[in-house]
Order: C-alpha cells, then sequence, then structure tokens
C-alpha cells in the first residue's frame, strides 16, 4: 500500500503541471488511467511517462482546452491576430509603392535636388537592395497563414528576419518599426493561439475593411513623416506635413471607431494596440538623423 500511496503522489505532483480547470474536471480520472498501466512494485513515475505528462501538460498550457472554436474569447483575438497582422503588414508595403511621397517643387528643394520630381517610396523601392525579396516575404508569409500552415509561416517569419540581418537590410522608415512588432508578436502568437485556421474562420468582411482603413492611416502617416523628416521638411518648411497628419488621424479614429462599432474581439483590439505602439512612439518621437527614404 505504502508502494501505491507514493507511485500516487508521484503522479499528483506530475499532474499539477496541467492547468487547473483540467485537473478540477479530469485529474482524477488521468490519475487512474496512469495507476492502471503502472507496473507491479513501481514505486514512482517511470522518466519516459513523466517526459510525456510534461509535454502534454505544457502543450495544454500553450494551447487551453477552452481555445476551441466557439469558447474562449482570448484564443480567439490571438486566432484572429495570426491572421490580420501579416495581412495589415503586407497592405501597408503595398501602399508604400503604390502612394510615394512627392515633395512640392519649391525653390530650395529644386536647388538641392534638381527640377525634376523624385519620389520618396514608390516603385523607386525596388532599386534598394532586398526590397523586392523582403516584400516576397511578407507575401508569403500571408499566404501561409491564409493556408492555415502555422508552423511553415513560423519558418517564414524567422528566415525573413534572418535575411534582413545578415543583409544589413529593413523596409524602410517608420515602417521598420511596425515590422519588427509585427514580427515578434506574431511569431509569439503563432506558437500559442488556437492557430491561423481558426484565425480565418473568425475573419469578417467587417475586420478586413477596419484592416484596410489601418493600413491606409499607416500609408498616411508614412507620408506625413516624409513631409516632416529633414532634409525635405526643412527644404519645404513642413508645408504638407499637417494635412498629412490630419488625414492619417482621421484614418486611424475611424478605424478605432468601425472597430468598436462592430464590436470585435477586446483582445484582438488589444495585440493591434500593442502592435502599433512602437510605430506610434517611432512617429511621435523620431531620431533626430531619421530620414525617410
Amino acid at each position: 500500500m505504502s508502494e501505491l500511496a507514493g507511485l500516487e503522489r508521484g503522479y499528483r505532483r506530475l499532474l499539477a503541471c496541467y492547468p487547473q480547470p483540467f485537473r478540477r474536471e479530469q485529474e482524477d480520472e488521468v490519475l487512474a488511467v496512469l495507476m492502471a498501466g503502472a507496473r507491479e512494485g513501481q514505486r514512482r513515475p517511470g522518466l519516459a511517462e513523466a517526459a510525456d505528462v510534461l509535454k502534454s501538460a505544457l502543450r495544454m498550457r500553450l494551447r487551453p482546452a477552452g481555445w476551441g472554436p466557439g469558447k474562449g474569447p482570448w484564443g480567439d483575438g490571438l486566432a484572429l491576430f495570426s491572421v490580420a497582422a501579416p495581412l495589415l503588414l503586407l497592405a501597408a508595403a503595398v501602399l508604400e509603392v503604390a502612394l510615394p511621397y512627392r515633395p512640392p517643387q519649391t525653390a530650395p528643394v529644386a536647388r538641392v535636388f534638381g527640377s525634376s520630381s523624385f519620389p520618396i517610396g514608390g516603385l523607386s523601392l525596388f532599386h534598394l537592395p532586398g526590397f523586392g525579396i523582403a516584400v516576397a516575404g511578407l507575401a508569403v508569409i500571408a499566404a501561409l497563414v491564409l493556408l492555415g500552415l502555422r508552423w511553415v509561416a513560423l519558418a517564414a517569419i524567422t528566415a525573413s528576419a534572418v535575411y534582413w540581418l545578415v543583409a544589413s537590410y529593413w523596409i524602410p522608415e517608420p515602417l521598420q518599426v511596425l515590422s519588427t512588432s509585427v514580427f515578434l508578436l506574431e511569431a509569439a502568437v503563432l506558437a500559442a493561439s488556437p492557430g491561423p485556421r481558426r484565425g480565418r474562420a473568425l475573419m469578417t468582411w467587417g475586420q478586413g475593411a477596419v484592416l484596410l482603413v489601418a493600413a491606409a492611416a499607416v500609408q498616411v502617416s508614412t507620408l506625413w513623416y516624409a513631409a516632416a523628416s529633414p532634409p525635405v521638411g526643412v527644404l519645404t518648411r513642413g508645408s504638407l506635413a499637417p494635412l498629412y497628419f490630419v488625414i492619417s488621424a482621421v484614418l486611424a479614429l475611424a478605424a478605432v471607431g468601425l472597430a468598436v462599432a462592430l464590436k470585435m474581439n477586446r483582445y484582438f483590439l488589444l495585440l493591434l494596440a500593442a502592435m502599433f505602439y512602437p510605430y506610434v512612439m517611432q512617429l511621435a518621437f523620431p531620431l533626430p538623423a531619421a530620414v525617410a527614404t
């Protein structure tokens, strides 16, 4: 009897690693299965079965059982973010190419840069080392999450980050800060959430509209950043910066208002706010030497 009591205590210590809701509902049942499978005369859990129990407990803590379909607003928020964040970043990169900033042709601008109009952003970005590869990486990641390939998408994020570091290349400012926060949060969410397949099932047209308005706000804010940053901001005296600032603020408020009106998952909105926080700080407090390129 003392051997069985010691073995039961050992199993209960292992089962303590499971989330409390699971233990409350199923601990006795799992314990009975473990005790029934024990060898005669066994005094403590074996290494193999202890490893299996701990692995199962860790998996359950990373992906709680309450995150199944129709359950767990926190899990649904993570799943939504795993799909929405790469799509938003890709949309922002596409708009950066489609809507470049063209400074007004004032006399100071003409003296410094010549009389021809030059864009900041736009198709000229593809002349930068690695920009096309970086955008292709964003497209691949977005496609993988839409296909529900969680671990392949996580590997693609890792490969993209390694490429940017090795190639000493980054998405042009200020999108580099947004890209960093998206990649860090997306990697964590892919590992811990119910997965992008669940997020894809939860996506609606309304949420897609919020993402598009948010991406437009990001692009207009980059125009404001370009208009206010040196040397263009100094040469033009920031003539267009206030207009871009107002438009980006209106679009950002529209995205927030639409999200509230649609009663979107609050945890999903919290993750979006955490994603945008470094970007907003970059815009509010730019580095002295920052130049939009």
